[in-house]
């Protein structure tokens, strides 16, 4: 990984950063909450209060004990959050305000190559699933595809002014090829900003092949305890959802109730109308907010697991289904990518103002 210590790109220890300007507009969050200061990141620099972007924004490259790869980034005003290279550059951990935001799976390491996803999901709050699956194993692809559990590369991050605050960049490359056939890539840039508790991420999938390819995608962004507590509800503009199992007595696909040992998950899919979801009733004060591409994301794919020890929500816009008869058709439902063809997509997650207290 490659990194800088200004508030542009420029040389690093390893070479010299060229992010690439031509990268996906960007899912605005909407207002979100910010603790009160003198001023924005950008000001206290301005200001002489402090000396180096690193003391608003620091980004911390660091290898856990299993040799993996992890970005850590501390933002004032901002999340602090984890980025993944050997995860897809997906996120792992994210706090706010010292409250945590991601859910944790209860596995206690990543057992490595040769386990299924389920048995190496340590949780986080994004999870990438797909390009070539997303839910069930299809033929040869397993559940939920590949790119969550393949390194990214050409990692590389950067911190630039914007506005009155500064915004981190993270870019890499996570591919899925096959030897005689699929080549796609999927280009990533993650984008946190100082004095906004939020993170934007803008994908870029590009077909390097030479044959048209059914590519499913699924944002699998995970919530829990204790920012998510019980009876908080998702909002989802939306026509009654198809659930995967019939609802248990009591239970809604929108509402985590109380933990109870071996509850079972509730799995269903909403087309909403607009897209954006949003998580309220968590007794902090603020929502959370999860904001995608409608173009590119028509569906939205809820996951409510109560188990006790094993507690979460999933929000996941996705763009083929999950559920039901459409699985059966070419590609399992999924658009079709042509050669040389690309796709801009995306998901924002921030934390707002409580829309009780937005009213007020």
């Amino acid at each position: 990984m490659s990194g800088t210590g200004g508030t542009a790109p420029g040389t690093g220890a390893t070479g010299t950063l060229a992010p690439d300007r031509d990268a996906p507009v960007s899912l605005a969050p909407g207002t979100t909450s910010r603790p009160a200061s003198s001023g924005g990141a950008g000001r206290l620099l301005d200001d002489g209060l402090v000396g180096l972007a690193d003391g608003v924004a620091s980004v911390d490259e660091a290898r856990r004990a299993d040799g993996s790869r992890v970005l850590s980034l501390r933002l004032h005003g901002g999340l602090h959050l984890d980025v993944l290279p050997d995860c897809g550059l997906d996120l792992g951990a994210a706090w706010w305000a010292g409250v945590p935001v991601a859910w944790r799976s209860p596995h206690l390491v990543d057992p490595g190559p040769g386990y299924g996803w389920e048995e190496r999901f340590l949780g986080g709050l994004l999870a990438t699933c797909g390009p070539d699956n997303i839910g069930a194993p299809r033929g040869a692809s397993g559940q939920h595809g590949t790119h969550h559990l393949t390194r990214a590369t050409d990692v590389r991050w950067w911190r630039e002014r914007d506005g009155d605050e500064v915004a981190v960049h993270v870019r890499g490359d996570v591919g899925h090829s096959t030897l005689y056939g699929t080549r796609l890539v999927v280009s990533r840039e993650i984008v946190a900003r100082t004095g906004t508790p939020a993170v934007e991420v803008r994908d870029v999938v590009r077909n390097d092949g030479h044959a048209a390819v059914g590519v499913p995608l699924l944002y699998h962004v995970n919530l829990g305890a204790p920012l998510l507590r019980p009876g908080a509800r998702l909002l989802v503009g939306a026509p009654p959802p198809a659930v995967r199992d019939a609802l248990p007595p009591g239970r809604s696909p929108l509402v985590l109730p109380d933990p109870a040992p071996g509850a079972e998950a509730v799995v269903a899919e909403h087309r909403p109308r607009t897209p954006v979801a949003r998580l309220t009733g968590t007794g902090h004060g603020v929502d959370v907010e999860v904001r995608w591409t409608g173009d590119t994301l028509p569906r939205l794919c809820t996951w409510a697991w109560p188990a006790a020890g094993a507690w979460v929500l999933g929000v996941e816009p996705t763009n083929a289904p999950l559920l039901g008869a459409e699985r059966d058709a070419p590609h399992a439902g999924a658009p079709l990518l042509e050669p040389g063809a690309s796709w801009r997509t995306g998901v924002t997650i921030a934390v707002v103002p409580a829309a009780d207290q937005e009213d007020a």
